[in-house]
């Protein structure tokens, strides 16, 4: 929502985004107090089933011992065993909670671990003194998900000199196209050539050194409709002087 701010005003979707956010803080919040909570109960619990155990210890001995069945000594004996077996569990139940944040922390490294490393560049360098600025587009196909594929089949052949208009709906693959020609990804098939040179024969700093890249963003100002057309105005006046 941060990120796409400018497209959230434009539609109107504040109220919309502020009820999402405030879902998903109530769903947090409920995890996280349970999470806190459970964690505060067991070194409690396993405090109480420890004491428990000695008092048990020391009932049943004391009628034992008066029976003639154990000596005190075997009592003894009997708390050291419980003490040295209800620690370690006590520990454990202790630091549970800090497993489980490590485990969440684990799985997001082991995802970025996961990635796919970039392609390495080839060592030969071309020449882009001599470019003459022909780009061929040849039976590319790209999917950012390579299950799913948004250019199927594309060829287009651009002339040095030669001024081209890409148009179509939001969606359509229009900054794919400018982003592939970059090199910013790498087509799934097919080949993207700079003067009969696939792209890829080039290094990324060498190839995007060839390339002006302006993009179009919005501004969305708070005030009415006059006030916005004075502005420009202004600018247009500026530009002149």
């Amino acid at each position: 929502m941060y990120g796409g701010h400018v497209i959230v005003r434009a539609f109107n979707g504040e109220e919309k985004s502020i009820q999402k956010f405030v879902k998903m803080n109530d769903e947090l919040y409920k995890s996280e107090w349970k999470s806190q909570f459970l964690s505060s109960m067991m070194m409690p619990v396993m405090n109480f089933v420890g004491n428990l155990g000695y008092v048990i210890v020391a009932v049943m001995g004391g009628w034992f011992v008066v029976k003639g069945i154990i000596k005190i000594g075997d009592i003894q004996a009997f708390i050291q065993y419980m003490r040295s077996f209800t620690q370690p569990i006590a520990q454990i139940a202790n630091i549970s909670n800090i497993f489980q944040q490590t485990a969440a922390a684990a799985e997001r490294v082991f995802e970025f671990l996961d990635n796919e490393e970039e392609i390495e560049e080839k060592e030969t360098r071309i020449d882009i003194n001599k470019i003459k600025g022909k780009v061929e587009f040849r039976n590319v196909k790209f999917g950012y998900n390579p299950e799913k594929i948004v250019i199927k089949n594309f060829s287009e052949i651009i002339q040095p000199g030669q001024t081209v208009a890409i148009v179509g709906p939001t969606g359509a693959g229009k900054t794919t196209l400018v982003k592939l020609l970059m090199r910013f990804y790498d087509v799934n098939d097919g080949a993207i050539l700079i003067d009969d040179t696939d792209i890829r024969e080039y290094s990324r700093k060498d190839l995007r050194s060839l390339f002006g890249m302006v993009l179009q963003d919005t501004w969305l100002f708070n005030g009415t409709i006059m006030e916005i057309l004075d502005m420009d105005d202004w600018m247009q006046q500026m530009k002149r002087l």
